[in-house]
């Protein structure tokens, strides 16, 4: 009986969540994806110093949740050419609106952030 329950809780949270690598919300493949389900999306994004951190290139995002697992230094390129470059300490959580940007990393270790949309 009891591996019977083990087996099916097991069944069910592997029919609720995706594994692939590519999914809505991470079309270029340049992320993982933790979690993918009908409730939230969560794609995990390493940048290594001096190169892209959520994204290859100029690249569109919905609205999301980002949370920072390391410490990052990160040059943003809005879409009308404008830069500003953001120190976010691991552990911040920022909220941002759908938009497109380039992201690189300015610092001289790999970053790693959490991405998380909810699907509605």
């Amino acid at each position: 009986m009891k591996t019977s329950v083990s087996l099916f809780f097991f069944l069910l949270l592997y029919s609720s969540t995706s594994f692939a690598q590519k999914s809505s919300h991470n079309a270029d493949g340049s992320g993982k994806v933790i979690v993918d389900n009908n409730k939230v999306e969560v794609v995990q994004y390493d940048g290594k110093p001096q190169a892209n951190v959520c994204g290859i290139g100029k690249h569109y995002h919905d609205a999301h949740l980002t949370v920072a697992l390391t410490d990052a230094e990160v040059l943003i390129t809005s879409a009308d050419g404008k830069q500003q470059t953001a120190e976010i300490p691991a552990g911040a959580a920022i909220w941002f609106d759908s938009g497109t940007h380039s992201a690189m990393n300015e610092g001289n270790k790999e970053t790693k952030l959490l991405l998380i949309y909810l699907k509605e």
